[in-house]
């Protein structure tokens, strides 16, 4: 029998998340009107929630350290933490890469520079995955985590056309190259947060199933 503590943490737990999960989507939002608005007074509100998530992250961690040393949870109990536990390390790190994007952001000095479509696009299929990865945790929906895992591809192609552009800018010298490698690194770093959309969805199957597939 599940105990009235376990569920009380829990549902703590799934609160706590909620909010990263929103953080993490306002951070990539902050990003992108950063980055295209040339805004970089939303540096700062990154920087914050980043520090936010990173809290959230931490609490919740102890809590499920909390839960598997005092309420021994067993079967699909044990599931259940196991998958919070690397969803609350891939929330954080997808928040970890915003940072990154973010302090690439803040040391572009050209504000003439042409920003190619295909990091719009990043930006876009970026949203899509993490919104639908919350979703689909919280929802516990194995349809919801497929389409995010299938939406994978779709990311990876994009980042390929991103660093094929720059390159070919950078050698062609067409404009300055460090704005271009920074340009360059805010699509992998967007690439990366797509990936640790991907894993929170594959946590979400392996709750069902209990079988992570690489």
């Amino acid at each position: 029998m599940v105990s009235t503590k376990f569920i009380k943490q829990t549902k703590q737990l799934e609160l706590t998340m909620t909010q990263m999960g929103q953080d993490c989507l306002k951070g990539l939002s902050f990003c992108r009107h950063a980055l295209y608005d040339r805004d970089k007074t939303l540096i700062q509100e990154i920087n914050e929630l980043h520090e936010d998530v990173s809290a959230n992250g931490r609490e919740c961690e102890q809590i499920c350290m909390r839960i598997l040393l005092l309420q021994h949870p067993v079967a699909k109990d044990l599931r259940k933490i196991t998958v919070a536990t690397n969803t609350i390390r891939d929330m954080t790190r997808i928040m970890d890469q915003e940072k990154e994007v973010a302090d690439l952001v803040c040391r572009i000095q050209d504000t003439d520079v042409e920003i190619d479509g295909t990091i719009h696009d990043l930006f876009s299929i970026a949203k899509e995955m993490i919104s639908g990865a919350i979703s689909a945790y919280m929802q516990k929906d194995e349809d919801i985590a497929h389409e995010v895992i299938k939406l994978d591809d779709k990311a990876d192609s994009l980042y390929i056309d991103t660093k094929e552009l720059y390159i070919e800018k950078l050698a062609a010298k067409t404009g300055n190259a460090e704005t271009l490698v920074d340009l360059l690194l805010v699509g992998k770093y967007l690439e990366r947060i797509c990936d640790h959309a991907v894993n929170i969805a594959k946590w979400v199957l392996f709750q069902k199933k209990g079988v992570y597939e690489e």
